[in-house]
This record gives C-alpha cells, structure tokens and sequence, in this order.
C-alpha cells in the first residue's frame, strides 16, 4: 500500500450517507418493471435524473441504441411415451425463436454441460437436457454440437431465473454477430426435470420445444451523471443497471439507490478527482450494452483520464452473511482496508467461480466494460455464503432474477453500511494526493501467472523476454512508490499520477484481455493472461496441432514482453525526469 493515500476525509463523508434517502429511492423504484425500453425503464430513468438535478448534481439523460432480446414465452411438451405439456417454463434473452409447432426431438440427458462441445455425447438433432442455469458457454457448446434445443432444469427448487444466453459483450458488430445462438432454450422447474429424468430412466422420451423471445434494437434511457475534479480532470466511474427481471428490487433498483446517495454526497463535498456515475440499460437483456457502449464512446478520454471502475449490484440483501469481494491486484489491499471495517465477515474468495468469476479477481460480468480503458476495476458487497439456504444460484438470494425479488427482501440497515463502505473507497481514490493503485502488485501477478504457465508449458516456450522486462519494471516501481510515499499530502502530485494511468493502460489490458484495447472480450470464463494459456497445452499436442499452438504461443510472449517493456519504459522515463 503507498503511504500517503489519504484514509482520513472518507471519516466525513461516510457519515452522511442518508438511510432514508435511499429508503425513498426504493420506494420510488420498487413498482417499475424496467424492461428495456419500457415506459417503466423511461420513467426510473427520469426520476434518477430530477432528483439529482435537484440535488444540484449534473446528471444527463443520455440514450443508447441496443440490441436486446426480452424472454416471451417457453412451453416444453412430452409427446413420447407419455404426452404431457409442461406450462410452467420459461426461455431466456438471445433464445431462438421456434417455428410454430416448435421443434421436435429425441430427449438426450447430459448431467453436466461445460464449455466445449468435446464436454458432450452424440447430440446432433436431438434435445438435450441439463441440470444449472443456462449460461452463454453451455447454450454455445450444445449449439456448435448440433442439437435442435436444450432443455434446462432449474438449480433452485421452486424458482425459475431468467437468464441470458448470448455470449456477444454488448451489441453485436458485424464481427461478432454470428456469435449469437441459434438454439432454442428452455428452463422448467425442479420438480418437472425430476418427472422428465425419471422418463429417461426407462424410456426413449420425444419431447417438442416452442420459444419465443422478443429480439431487437431499442433506444433505451441511460442516465450518467458527473462531478467534476476540483484538483484534476481524472475521474472513477461509478456504475450500476437501471434494467431488471421483473420488479428487481434487490438487483438492482437497491444499486441504483445506493449511486444516487453516493452523487448527492460527493456532490456536497467536490472531490479533488471527479466521479462519473452511470446507471447502464441494457445489463440484463443486452449482455452489458449500456456500460459497453459508454466504453466504446468515450474510450479515449477514458485511457486519459478514468482511474478505477466500481460496480454496484445486489445490494442490501435481507439475510446475507458475509462481504463479497473481487478487484484487481493494484488496488486489492486498499479495498480490502477499508471492507474490513464492513458490517458482516470478509470472504474475499467467497463464490465458486462460474456466473461471478472465480476467487478475488473480476470475471467476464458486472459491466466490466472498462478493462481495455485500463481502470482498475472493484466489486463487493455482502452476499450469501454457497451453503446458506437463502443463497441461491449465486449468493444473491432464492429471489435473484425471479418476480420475487421485491421491497422485502431489502435489509436497508444492511444497504446504509454498503453505502458508506463505498462512500470510502471513493474518497481514497479520488482525495488522496496519489492514486492507491500499487502497481508492484499487478507486476508479481503477472511475474507469478507467467512462471506457472511457463512450468507447464516444460521449456517449449522461451519466456525470458517478458522475465527481463519485468526486472526492468520490478525495480522502477519500488522507485515510484517511494516517490509517491514522499509526496505533499495536500492537492494531487500529477506527475505521478499521469504514470500511474499510463501504467494500468498498458497493465490492465496485458493481464486480462485476449482482445484488443479498445474491444471487448466475450462474456464467457476467462482466465488471466488468456492469449499465453495455450502454451500450457503445448506438452499434450503433436504435429500440426502442436505447431498452431506454438504460433500463438509466441505471439503471445512477444504481446505480454512489449506490454511490459512498454510499463517499465513509462516509469523510467518519469524517474529520469526528475534528476
């Protein structure tokens, strides 16, 4: 951590977060299905920008042309050897539409569906039928496999989530379109794919599928509202989703409640950073199309000057247990400095990968659209622990994405204490003379991912070009940093901080993207240093196979050295500067 981040005016600020201002908004919000480009969503939309307008704050209703599916209807019949219609199922945003009639198949049980279609039996033409919610890896492996549909049973009992299919981050281009699914998918009740798993126990089972969704481009609301610096153009984007399945009460009109307060209060006090805060469409039925085409249009002034992105989601959960949290390695310690002062235990790690990413850092989610900009991003909040009854599919409750996330299930105590956690984390990052972003952190991240994927890869690939660069960088940052710590406390060393964005331009990319900057990866797992994870490969394959890997292995070291080289180039120079 650097000494000189300031940790004392958050104590001011935190105490005038308002627990009933946020009970208002929620009042205010609870009743509005906020579906894309509804009456409710317009009407969420310009309520969150009167009430900061009245506030004083500059907030600006802003518009967002999206490509979003909106679920209509599933119905699942069993033809063979029995006829019954299962009624009481539901399809998912991006599903195909069936022809009238539906399509028609033999019924193929696969316990588990994971990402690769080498994860399947033989499946083409028929309907395929699974356990979990369906995510965009499944539906994409079931579909490049060839099925007709897929058929998912819920993993809560009595619930159906709504979901979203398409593995395409934000709206499509025309490099990506394809990518959507061309298969219908369902989900049913529990106790409906138990009454089907007993079929298939004795039976071939022929089973006829009918989905409808509702696909196409919308204009959608997209309030962003903006204080500016009194020290410095450098701002932290605060970001939540204004959309929601059904009532979303909990996800994410709380969230939304929680920014606004956050703009009332740092409105008041001016920080010596901005704060830029947006309220995203697009979330829930357009795979990030809100944050991604905010992204994509101010993605220069944001290289320039965005610092960090925080996303708030889930917030004020009735009955949750502990403090989720993920971040990036540079502004890990912080977060976590201030999260241990939260209302309920730290579990830094606490979800099993999948839907939220896996352990401490963020994952292919959350309107994490801000990755190639090079902001550090961090999420956290309190959520259930895996085993809680009440915990769900993913810590977010029984209720998450069903019409029973409504005003009950909020705890407001709960969410004022997330209010004023996040109210902390932005005055350090926006008050302290430097930025906490400790980039000796990031460099051992990817000192260490590169050592492990160098002793898998067993020699095939040389890797000491990225190892000299990061000696390189490794000796300037302990430079840095002890600049930084020698810094007046008052005002902003903007020096410094010019290197500290021009490090997580070059960092933040390097570490977590395979795409370039200034695109966006799919919305599917994802692994660190993604572009080098094939050199891990390299001691299983043979011949032609082993050779492409080998091609994009290289590729890779010569990217990850340059991205490094380039870090460490940027904080010399700086250093030289000041002999």
């Amino acid at each position: 951590m650097i000494d000189t981040v300031d940790r004392t005016t958050e104590d001011g600020l935190v105490d005038e977060i308002d627990r009933g201002a946020l009970e208002a908004h929620i009042d205010a919000l609870a009743d509005l299905r906020r579906y894309p480009g509804t009456d409710d969503q317009w009407e969420a939309a310009e309520y969150i920008v009167d009430e900061l307008a009245a506030d004083g704050v500059d907030a600006e209703l802003q518009t967002v042309e999206a490509y979003t599916s909106v679920p209509v209807s599933a119905t699942v019949t069993v033809t063979t050897p029995v006829r019954k219609r299962i009624d009481d199922s539901i399809t998912t945003a991006f599903s195909a539409n069936t022809p009238p009639g539906g399509v028609s198949g033999e019924l193929v049980a696969v316990d588990s569906v994971g990402h690769s279609t080498t994860d399947l039996p033989d499946v083409v033409g028929k309907i395929v039928f699974t356990q979990g919610l369906p995510t965009p890896g499944a539906v994409r492996a079931i579909d490049q496999a060839g099925a007709r549909a897929a058929v998912f049973q819920s993993p809560t009992a009595g619930q159906l989530h709504e979901m979203i299919v398409s593995p395409i981050w934000g709206s499509p281009s025309v490099d990506d379109v394809n990518e959507l699914p061309d298969l219908p998918v369902a989900e049913i009740r529990q106790v409906d794919g138990e009454w089907l798993a007993a079929r298939l126990a004795g039976d071939d089972v022929v089973i006829t599928v009918e989905t409808e969704a509702r696909t196409e481009q919308r204009e959608l609301p997209c309030p962003v509202a903006r204080i500016e610096g009194t020290e410095s153009d450098r701002y932290t984007v605060i970001g939540n989703h204004i959309d929601s399945w059904h009532e979303g009460v909990t996800d994410n009109a709380t969230a939304v409640a929680a920014s606004m307060e956050l703009v009332r209060v740092f409105a008041e006090n001016p920080p010596k950073r901005g704060v830029v805060v947006g309220f995203w469409p697009g979330h829930s039925m357009g795979r990030y199309a809100g944050s991604a085409r905010y992204a994509d249009q101010n993605w220069l002034d944001l290289r320039e000057n965005g610092i960090a992105y925080i996303h708030l989601d889930l917030n004020g959960l009735n009955g949750a247990d502990h403090l989720w949290a993920q971040h990036m390695a540079e502004v890990g310690d912080e977060h976590l400095d201030v999260l241990e002062d939260g209302p309920l235990p730290l579990d830094v790690a606490g979800d099993d990968g999948g839907l939220l990413g896996d352990g401490s850092r963020p994952g292919r989610n959350s309107d994490q659209s801000f990755w190639g900009a090079g902001l550090a991003s961090l999420l956290s909040g309190a959520r259930f622990s895996g085993d809680h009854d009440d915990g769900g599919p993913v810590g977010g409750g029984w209720w998450w994405h069903t019409p029973e996330d409504t005003r009950d299930k909020v705890d407001f105590d709960l969410m004022a204490e997330e209010a004023r956690l996040y109210a902390a984390i932005v005055s350090r990052l926006s008050n302290s003379p430097v930025l906490p972003h400790d980039y000796r952190e990031t460099a051992t991240e990817i000192r260490t991912l590169t050592e492990q994927i160098d002793a898998e890869a067993e020699g095939e690939i040389d890797f000491e070009p990225v190892y000299d660069r990061l000696d390189r960088l490794d000796a300037a940052l302990e430079e840095l940093v002890a600049v930084a710590n020698d810094v007046d406390a008052d005002g902003v060393a903007t020096a410094v901080e010019d290197v500290q964005v021009r490090l997580g331009n070059l960092l933040i990319p390097a570490l977590y993207m395979e795409a370039p900057a200034h695109e966006h990866d799919p919305a599917l797992p994802h692994e660190l240093l993604p572009y080098l994870r094939v050199a891990e490969s390299l001691p299983d394959r043979a011949g032609p196979r082993e050779g492409f890997a080998r091609t994009k292995a290289v590729r890779g070291v010569s990217k990850l050295a340059q991205r490094v080289g380039k870090a460490a180039d940027a904080v010399e120079s700086f250093l030289d500067d000041r002999v």
